[in-house]
């Protein structure tokens, strides 16, 4: 009889457990993509390389990001009605470890040459590009139906595969039609998430070239399928492993074929104090408002950096004192700024001092299309990007500079430092003498974010040299990660990325302009 019981206890308990089970499966949801925050992806592939039908190794590689989000580089893709309105925008840096594994000297430093991707990504997940430089590898993947769905239901999207088979720096887009199947919900590493199985067919020819793509590869065939665990809340995918078995043509009669998986992780960044990192900056730098480009202003109780005192004290470091006499020297003789040239049609115009806070004014860099510069001051200076065609909207420069030259704000992708004026030699990345003491009270701040991943962005004045200012920018970047390394800021911390004179924040035809242009912003990323 108490056999009998149990029994039925126990077959009443899985019944009820199977119950539980099968009406989860058939709950229906709704994927959606609301990812906000910075990310790290990885990408690494471990695939047999047949060329001409023999076996020639493993191919291994990874590559590596930062992706971080950023605002719409253009106001009308925020505007209200436009179809990015409600879209998630990136800015990533991309570099792939097999190269820099290959300076073993940059590798110990932990110092990453990477290139920048810009796109957004909508709600059902579909990514576009801004600006590619053929990374991500996986776009639009994976995107999600307008529809809610149960265990077991599938739904086709479109999604898109950057490749570069034989890695000659020429990415090919190859287009996917991918099944999806929802498997139902579970927990990965204590998150809970959704399990999704893809599957598509490789198919590229002369229906579906990409003509920006590498023009020798004929055409390519073969099947994917992958596994993907993304997260409940946000539908972001922390997971992918894409089992492949594909084979590309080239002009020429080559066959290259690729079997083993590519597997995608995707990290979250550490958080880090950004009211202490932005208090103790107060002391260095001008902290600005990242939203209204005014300044902010802290308590004080922040405790020294590199054996200063903090703002609120009362007291100056040794570089403010040499600053604060310089501002008097130039106030007192100059009083004005070189004005541009009248060809130029623009005009430096005075900033002077914030009455509310006596800070110095320094305005933020705002992006503006065609057709609405009527409502900016008539007063500022207005420039176009040099690449993109876009235009800026410039900071004024005056006799009244930033404390220490250093502007600091909270933005999108965490907290930005721009080092103004950076004493360089002419036409290199060698730091002149003077430059010490600002780095060593940077690394100090920086150190105060130990995990964070660092963006070190080289910048430089426009004199109509863009191939050799391009190049200058990113050793510039390169040379003052190099600088923090030494001063004890965590190696594995930086990427570094320029942009040569694309990117002023004043105008180029004044020497004070061309001095602010001349800068390193790095930015901790959140």
């Amino acid at each position: 009889m108490k056999h009998r019981t149990f029994w039925i206890f126990f077959l009443m308990a899985l019944f009820a457990t199977a119950d539980t089970e099968i009406f989860a499966q058939a709950q229906a949801v709704k994927l959606h993509y609301s990812g906000k925050g910075g990310y790290s992806l990885v990408e690494r592939t471990n695939l047999r390389r047949y060329v001409n039908g023999k076996y020639v190794g493993l191919t291994s590689r990874e590559v590596r990001s930062f992706v971080s989000p950023s605002e719409p580089p253009l106001m009308r893709f925020k505007a209200k009605g436009s179809v990015y309105e409600n879209d998630q925008w990136y800015d990533g840096s991309f570099y792939v470890m097999e190269e820099t594994l290959r300076n073993s000297q940059v590798a110990g430093a932990g110092i990453h040459e990477a290139v920048q991707s810009v796109f957004h990504i909508s709600k059902n997940g579909q990514l576009t590009m801004y600006k590619d430089n053929g990374y991500p590898s996986f776009r639009s993947f994976p995107a999600y139906t307008a529809e809610k769905v149960s265990f077991g239901e599938s739904w086709k999207a479109v999604a898109e595969r950057s490749v570069d088979p034989l890695n000659k720096g020429v990415f090919t887009k190859i287009p996917m039609q991918v099944l999806y199947t929802f498997s139902g919900a579970e927990t990965y590493k204590g998150q809970a998430v959704y399990r999704i199985k893809a599957i598509w067919q490789t198919y590229y020819d002369a229906q579906n070239r990409d003509f920006g793509g590498d023009s020798s590869l004929q055409k390519a065939r073969g099947g994917h399928k992958a596994d993907i665990i993304v997260l409940q809340e946000t539908g972001e995918p922390i997971l992918t492993i894409d089992n492949v078995d594909e084979t590309f043509f080239w002009i020429d009669g080559t066959q290259v074929n690729f079997k083993g998986t590519i597997t995608l992780f995707t990290e979250f960044p550490p958080a880090f104090d950004s009211q202490r990192i932005m208090a103790a900056l107060n002391r260095v730098a001008t902290v600005k408002d990242g939203k209204t480009g005014t300044d902010k202003k802290f308590s004080g109780t922040e405790k020294s950096v590199s054996g200063g005192t903090v703002a609120g004290s009362g007291k100056l470091t040794a570089s403010d004192k040499k600053l604060s006499a310089e501002k008097a020297e130039k106030v007192a003789s100059a009083g004005k700024t070189e004005k541009s040239p009248a060809k130029t049609g623009q005009s430096a115009g005075k900033v002077g001092s914030d009455k509310k806070t006596g800070a110095d004014a320094v305005k933020t860099e705002k992006f503006v299309p065609d057709g609405i510069f009527d409502n900016f001051d008539k007063n500022e200076t207005v420039a176009k990007n040099t690449v993109s065609g876009e235009k800026t909207v410039l900071e004024k420069v005056d006799d009244v500079l930033p404390k220490n030259n250093i502007v600091a704000e909270e933005v999108s992708a965490g907290i930005r430092l721009s080092i103004r004026d950076i004493k360089f030699a002419p036409d290199s990345a060698q730091i002149l003498s003077g430059e010490s003491e600002r780095l060593d009270e940077i690394a100090e701040v920086l150190k105060m974010a130990p995990n964070a991943q660092l963006l070190v962005e080289g910048h430089t004045a426009s004199v109509g040299k863009p191939a050799g200012e391009q190049k200058l920018s990113e050793q510039r970047a390169h040379k003052i990660a190099e600088e923090l390394k030494a001063r004890g800021v965590k190696a594995g911390a930086f990427i570094c990325r320029g942009f040569g004179g694309t990117k002023p924040v004043a105008s180029n035809e004044t020497n004070e302009g061309r001095a602010q242009n001349r800068r390193v912003e790095i930015t901790i990323l959140k």
